[in-house]
């Protein structure tokens, strides 16, 4: 009991600022979780493969936690930190691990992997991005580190035909990959493994334009990130996962809420959160990808990203 006490005490006990420690806690809990998490997976995967693994991790969850608490101090600032935060990662692993490195993170290199017997980034981004992260930040990924979203971002827009996304053709476009993959590996050149480095990084090339571009023309003609919400396969894996998630866009504030819609227009994903905010209920979408533009786009300060119940 006396141990308890204790443990009360320091939390309830001002910090330097005045503000008492389980508020500090509670303020910082996303950047927080954030940081623990990848320094966690960062420790794993070190110990499984090597320590630039544990640099690679270690970094994003600090990234992650320097700008998120410059966001909650400054919410101004809360997309253009989120976009920094896109070129960093994105960057790096597109143009570092991508581009100069040879590590292709794009979904049919795992069965090119698995055809060739060996593990690489691609199935590391699927385990821990696509099955492991989602139980926590739902498909986060996508709006703080996908290159191709970060692309798709700068040519977004909305038009009238924006098409809702299909789970048959979603499923049909992944098996399809799935495939293709085999298909290369078993006829044609497999460009996993390391005396196929060049190739790999021809394929790297190639897909990327293929999905940029494919992406591009998609949004032209289906509406904002279509690729993205119409047939991207990892989004298709993840989203399966999301109603566990820990973190969701959560109205906090729902009592103020004049039913303007802003944050509905503002979602890059189609989903009204408008109406999430009307039912006093998280938003429950698989495809939200917690961009927070619609926390942005908000003028009262109704949404937030939280663990905790709508209010």
């Amino acid at each position: 009991m006396k141990t308890l006490k204790i443990l009360k005490s320091n939390l309830t006990a001002p910090t330097n600022n005045g503000e008492p420690a389980a508020g500090w806690l509670k303020k910082y809990s996303v950047p927080i979780a954030t940081y623990a998490i990848f320094t966690l997976i960062g420790l794993i995967v070190w110990a499984i493969r090597d320590v630039r693994y544990f640099a690679l991790f270690n970094g994003i969850g600090t990234t992650e936690l320097v700008t998120r608490i410059l966001v909650i101090n400054n919410p101004k600032l809360r997309q253009p930190m989120r976009r920094l935060v896109q070129i960093i990662v994105g960057g790096m692993l597109l143009i570092m691990l991508g581009f100069v490195f040879g590590v292709n993170f794009q979904f049919e290199q795992i069965f090119f992997d698995f055809q060739a017997g060996v593990v690489t980034g691609a199935l590391i981004q699927l385990i821990i991005a696509r099955l492991i992260i989602p139980f926590v930040f739902g498909n986060a990924f996508c709006s703080r580190a996908c290159w191709d979203g970060a692309i798709f971002e700068i040519t977004n827009r909305k038009n009238s035909r924006n098409f809702k996304r299909k789970p048959w053709l979603a499923w049909g476009y992944l098996l399809l990959i799935v495939a293709m993959a085999f298909a290369v590996a078993h006829y044609f050149t497999n460009p996993a493994g390391d005396e196929n480095e060049l190739l790999r990084k021809k394929w790297i090339v190639a897909e990327n334009l293929f999905i940029i571009g494919g992406g591009y023309l998609l949004t032209m003609l289906c509406g904002s990130r279509a690729y993205c919400r119409l047939l991207c396969p990892f989004m298709t894996i993840s989203s399966l996962l999301y109603r566990f998630s820990i973190f969701k866009i959560t109205p906090v504030k729902s009592a103020d809420c004049t039913q303007c819609g802003a944050c509905s227009q503002a979602c890059p994903m189609l989903i009204d959160v408008k109406e999430s905010v009307r039912n006093v209920e998280k938003v429950q979408n698989a495809q939200c990808i917690l961009c927070e533009r619609c926390v942005s786009a908000c003028k009262r300060n109704v949404l937030k990203v939280s663990a905790r119940k709508a209010l």
